[in-house]
């Protein structure tokens, strides 16, 4: 018995060597998954899925930007047009400085809750920061 197996062992060695690589080979295409730096953190790793997601984020993002763009765009120009029209001596429209106030006003509101947001995190960094020395 001993000495057929260790016959046919030596006669098929380099076939069954190919089966044992194919084997290998097969585990490792199906087991691991092709990942890549992620884009918001380049230590980390992210599969292609982790990825689309974090794409769309970014791509959200740059349009709710260039919305707020477009918003600041258009108060500029109803505020430039009010001063033009109120400087060639036409009558001033309530309506159109009502909205340009109201705009304004809003995006007042805007910087004061982005610098309260900062100031808050600010916080929460060093009451954090002093709880870990401690």
């Amino acid at each position: 018995m001993k000495e057929t197996t260790k016959n046919f062992l030596n006669h098929e060695r380099y076939q069954l060597i190919s089966i044992a690589l194919v084997c290998v080979f097969t585990l490792w295409m199906l087991s691991c998954e092709s990942t890549v730096p992620s884009l918001s953190s380049p230590t980390r790793r992210v599969t292609r899925d982790e990825l689309h997601d974090e794409l769309s984020f970014i791509i959200a993002q740059a349009e709710t930007r260039f919305k707020s763009l477009d918003r600041q765009d258009e108060l500029k120009q109803l505020i430039t047009d009010q001063a033009l029209l109120f400087a060639q001596g036409g009558a001033i429209n309530p309506i159109g400085l009502l909205t340009a106030n109201a705009a304004l006003l809003g995006i007042g509101a805007t910087v004061d809750n982005v610098r309260r947001r900062k100031k808050e995190k600010a916080n929460l960094k060093t009451y954090a920061d002093n709880a870990r020395s401690t």
